[in-house]
C-alpha cells in the first residue's frame, strides 16, 4: 500500500506539470496538435492485472487498455488491443506489426525503442514461498534459481547486473508466482503491482522491500518521431482535462489492493463485537481494546510515515541526481537554469553540450567498468573546474554553463585531460557545441522554453561539430536543419520512388559521330516542393542510410531500357551512378545484380563511381569491382581528376573508364593548363588501356578539339540535353560529327 501511494503522489507531481497544456489558449493548443489519420495498434500482455489483460470473454481490460482508449479517442482515431505473451507483444512492435507498448523504461530497451513521457512509476518486490527462506534483497539470491517474466525487465536488469543468479524464464507474471509455490524455482522477481494479487491464491509473499522505482511508458519503434510526438500530446492532453485522473480513480481499488492480514479481520471482528463487549463488561474491555488498537495503529502509522518519507527522498534524488556522477540530471539542470535566466533577465549565459567521443572505444577495451569509470572520472572533472551549471545528461553526455568571459578555446582547454583506466592514459575526445546568448521567444508567456531551447542549440551546434570532424561549433541559425529535407526523408521512406523518373543523357562516340551510349540521371518532382536537385537529395539520401534502395531501383529502371535500346543497337549501353556507400556493400551489390542477371541480360551495363563519400576500404572494393568486371558490368570513374576521385583509382582499381570532370573541358582552349591536363590524361588513360569520356562540352569546337586529342566519347549540351528513353531512339541512327 506505502508503494502504492507513493506512485500516485508521483502521477500527481507528474500531472500537475503537465497540466501547463490545458492552460494554453485553444489556438496555441490546436497549432500544436499532430495529425494522425491511422488507427494506432497496441501491444501488450494478456496476463498483467490490473494494468492490461485479457478476460474469460477475450476482452482487452485493465488501467492501461483505458487509457489507450481515451488517448485514441482525444486524436480522433480507433485503438486496436493485441493483447498477448509478452515476448511476443514486444516483437510485434519491433517487426511494425503494432505501434506502441507499455512498458518500463530502462537504458537498454532506449536502444530499441523511444519513449514516451512517464504516466506511472512502478517497483518490483522479491516472492518467496511463504514456509521456506524469505529473500529479502538481491544479494541473498546469489546462486538460486529465479523465475523471471521472458524479456520483462526483471530479466534484462539481473541479467546484466547479477550474473551470479540463475534465472528461469516463464511465460506470465502467474507462471513466476507458480514456480516459486511448486518450488521449481527458490523465488519470482516481478512487478509488485501485478503479482501480489496473484500471490495471494498461494502460498507466496512479498518478501523484500520494494526497488528498482522505474517510470511506466509508451515505447514506439526507434525513429518513429511522429507517433511518439502524437502520443506524447494526446497523453498530455488527457491528464490536462482531467481524463487520466478519472480513469485512475476508476482502477485506484485494483492499484491499491491488499491481501486482507489478520490484523484486518481482527480490526474488522473487534468493531462488531466492541458494543457487545462494552455493555457485557461494563466497558472496560472495550476500552482496552480500544487502546490497544489505537496503540497499534499509531505504532504502524509512523512507521509508515517514517518509510514513506526515505522512499520520498530517494525518489527525489534519483529525479534530480544522476547516479553515475552524483551531477544534477538533464530534468535539475534545466529547472535551474530556467530560474536563472527567469530571475536575471539581462543575463546573457553561454551553453555548453558536449560528449565523450572515446566512450565507445572505451567501452569496447576496457568493458562496462572502463565505461562507467571514464563517466564518473570526468563527471568529477568537470564538476571541479568552476563551472555554474553542470549536468550530467546520460551516455556520456554533459551539459554545463561557462563564466561570460571564457571563450570556446579556454573552455576546450578547460575540459581537455587524460584518465587513468586500467594501466592507461585515455583521452576522452571532447566535441562541443556551443550556444551564446539568450533564446529569442516572442511568445512572452512561454518561458519555460527558454533553457531548453539554449540546450537544443547547443546540440544542434554539437551535431554540426561532429559532422565535420570538429572539436567545437558555436551555433547559428545557419547550422538549423532544413524542413524540407525532414520533409523529402519521409516521403521517400513512405512512398520510395513513386515520384522520380530516370532520363538519358547520350553519350557521342567522337570516331564514328554516332550516338552508342547514354547515362541514365534521376529526377525527382516532388509533390509540394517540386524539382529537387540529385545533387541535394542524393547526399541527403546516403546521409540516412537508404541509397542503397534508390540504387537498385535505377539499376532495375535502366535495365529494362537497356533492353529496349538494343533491339535497335545490339552493342548499346547505358551508365549508372552509384555511390562510394554502394560499394561498401559489395556482397549485396553483386548478389543483386547476380539475381538480375539470372532474369535478363546484363550485356552493356556499367556502374559510374560518383566520389559523394570516402572509399573507407581500398582492398574490398578492389575486390568488389574485379567480381563485376568477372560478370561483364564494367566499372568507370566519374568527375575524374576532382574531389577524392584521382589517380589513386587507376593503380588500385580495375576499372574500364575515366569520365574528364567538367571543370578542365570548359576553359580547355583558352587555359593552357587545363588543356594539357586533358591531353596527357587521356594518353595517359590510353596507354593503360582505359576508354576516356569528356563531360560537359557545350560547343563544336571544344568537341572538335577533343577528338583531335583521342578522346573517346563526348557528352554535353551541345550534344544533347538529359532526355527521354523515346527521344534517344531518335537520336541513334544520326550523325553529329561535322568533320568526319
Amino acid at each position: 500500500m506505502l508503494v502504492n501511494r507513493v506512485g500516485l503522489l508521483c502521477l500527481l507531481m507528474l500531472a500537475a506539470g503537465l497540466f501547463l497544456v490545458g492552460l494554453l489558449p485553444q489556438s496555441a493548443l490546436g497549432n500544436l496538435h499532430p495529425d494522425r489519420s491511422e488507427d494506432i495498434v497496441f501491444a501488450g500482455s494478456a496476463t498483467y492485472a490490473p494494468f492490461q489483460w485479457l478476460d474469460a470473454q477475450g476482452q482487452a481490460k485493465g488501467f492501461v487498455i483505458d487509457l489507450q482508449d481515451a488517448m485514441a479517442q482525444r486524436g480522433g482515431v480507433a485503438a486496436e488491443h493485441r493483447l498477448t505473451a509478452w515476448e511476443l507483444a514486444l516483437q510485434a512492435v519491433e517487426s511494425g506489426e503494432a505501434d506502441a507498448v507499455a512498458l518500463f523504461a530502462s537504458e537498454r530497451r532506449s536502444q530499441q525503442y523511444d519513449f514516451s513521457n512517464p504516466f506511472y512509476h512502478q517497483f518490483h518486490s522479491i516472492f518467496s514461498h511463504t514456509e521456506g527462506v524469505r529473500f529479502s534483497n538481491l544479494d541473498a539470491l546469489r546462486g538460486k534459481t529465479v523465475a523471471v517474466t521472458t524479456a520483462g525487465y526483471a530479466q534484462e536488469q539481473l541479467a546484466e547486473e547479477h550474473p551470479d543468479i540463475r534465472l528461469q524464464p516463464v511465460k506470465s507474471e502467474r507462471a513466476c508466482i507458480l514456480a516459486v509455490h511448486t518450488r521449481e524455482a527458490d523465488a519470482c522477481i516481478e512487478s509488485t503491482l501485478s503479482a501480489k494479487r496473484l500471490a495471494a491464491d498461494y502460498d507466496v509473499g512479498s518478501t523484500s522491500s520494494p526497488f528498482w522505482p522505474r517510470p511506466y511508458v509508451f515505447a514506439v519503434r526507434k525513429g518513429n518521431s511522429d507517433l511518439l510526438e502524437w502520443l506524447n500530446f494526446q497523453l498530455a492532453a488527457t491528464q490536462s482535462d482531467g481524463t487520466y485522473f478519472a480513469i485512475y480513480q476508476k482502477w485506484l481499488p485494483e492499484l491499491e489492493w491488499r491481501k486482507p492480514t489478520i490484523a484486518d479481520h481482527l480490526n474488522t471482528l473487534a468493531w462488531i463485537i466492541a458494543p457487545i463487549l462494552l455493555l457485557a463488561l461494563l466497558g472496560l474491555i472495550g476500552a482496552w481494546v480500544l487502546k490497544r488498537q489505537v496503540a497499534r495503529k499509531t505504532r504502524q502509522l509512523t512507521a509508515e510515515l517514517r518509510s514513506r518519507r526515505r522512499l520520498e527522498k530517494q525518489l527525489r534524488d534519483q529525479a534530480e541526481y544522476d547516479a553515475a556522477t552524483g551531477l544534477p540530471s538533464r530534468q535539475a539542470f534545466i529547472d535551474d537554469l530556467e530560474r536563472r535566466l527567469s530571475g536575471a533577465p539581462d543575463w546573457s549565459p553561454t551553453l555548453v553540450f558536449l560528449r565523450l567521443q572515446s566512450l565507445d572505444s572505451v567501452t569496447s577495451t576496457f568493458g562496462r567498468i572502463g565505461h562507467e569509470k571514464l563517466i564518473k572520472d570526468f563527471g568529477y572533472h568537470v564538476e571541479h573546474l568552476g563551472f555554474p551549471l553542470v549536468s550530467h545528461l546520460g551516455t556520456g553526455t554533459f551539459a554545463l554553463t561557462t563564466p561570460q568571459e571564457l571563450s570556446p578555446e579556454e573552455t576546450m582547454t578547460r575540459l581537455t585531460t587524460s584518465f587513468y583506466i586500467e594501466g592507461l592514459y585515455v583521452d576522452p575526445g571532447v566535441v562541443m557545441g556551443i550556444s551564446i546568448g539568450r533564446a529569442d521567444n516572442d511568445d512572452k508567456d512561454s518561458a519555460s522554453t527558454h533553457a531548453e531551447e539554449l540546450l537544443r542549440r547547443a546540440v544542434t551546434a554539437f551535431a554540426s561539430a561532429h559532422a565535420k570532424g570538429n572539436t567545437w561549433c558555436v551555433y547559428t541559425p545557419q547550422l538549423q536543419p532544413d524542413p524540407r529535407d525532414l520533409i523529402l526523408l519521409h516521403d521517400f521512406r513512405q512512398h520510395g520512388t513513386r515520384d522520380m523518373r530516370l532520363v538519358y543523357q547520350p553519350k557521342l562516340d567522337l570516331a564514328s559521330g554516332r550516338i552508342r551510349e547514354a547515362e541514365a540521371l534521376i529526377r525527382w518532382e516532388h509533390p509540394r516542393l517540386g524539382f529537387i536537385s540529385p545533387g541535394h537529395f542524393i547526399p541527403l539520401l546516403e546521409k540516412a542510410g537508404v541509397i542503397t534502395r534508390l540504387t537498385r531501383w535505377v539499376i532495375d529502371e535502366a535495365i529494362e531500357e537497356l533492353a529496349r535500346c538494343r533491339t535497335r543497337d545490339s552493342d548499346f549501353g547505358i551508365s549508372v551512378n552509384i555511390a562510394a556507400h554502394d560499394l561498401s556493400d559489395g556482397a549485396g551489390l553483386v548478389d543483386f545484380l547476380l539475381d538480375k542477371r539470372s532474369k535478363s541480360s546484363l550485356q552493356g551495363l556499367q556502374l559510374e563511381i560518383t566520389e559523394t563519400g570516402v572509399i573507407q576500404d581500398h582492398d574490398h572494393t578492389q575486390r568488389v569491382i574485379a567480381t563485376l568486371r568477372e560478370i561483364n558490368i564494367g566499372c568507370a570513374v566519374d568527375d575524374f581528376g576532382t574531389g577524392y576521385a584521382s589517380l589513386s583509382y587507376l593503380s588500385r582499381f580495375p576499372i574500364e573508364e575515366v569520365k574528364l570532370d567538367r571543370s578542365f573541358i570548359r576553359n580547355m582552349r583558352e587555359n593552357r593548363r587545363d588543356y594539357a591536363i586533358v591531353a596527357s590524361t587521356i594518353e595517359l588513360a590510353h596507354t593503360l588501356g582505359l576508354k576516356v569520356t569528356a563531360e560537359g562540352i557545350e560547343d563544336q569546337a571544344t568537341l572538335k578539339a577533343l577528338a583531335e586529342l583521342g578522346c573517346d566519347t563526348a557528352q554535353g549540351y551541345v550534344i544533347s540535353h538529359p532526355i527521354a528513353a523515346e527521344e534517344v531512339y531518335r537520336m541513334m541512327d544520326k550523325h553529329y560529327l561535322e568533320w568526319t
